[in-house]
């Protein structure tokens, strides 16, 4: 197996690696989402 392999998928720190960068993306796709909804309530919303 490949060095860079071996030390993500064998240790530790390499799966923390792994989970944080997953909640990073999951962070980023959340605040888009509800970005996306803040704008779409506000177009619908009829101006004062």
């Amino acid at each position: 197996m490949h060095p860079v392999l071996r030390e993500i998928l064998m240790e530790p720190v390499g799966w923390l690696a792994i989970g944080g960068s997953i909640v990073m993306v999951g962070i980023a796709f959340a605040v888009a989402m509800f970005v996306r909804k803040k704008v779409r309530e506000e177009e619908k919303r009829p101006p004062r």
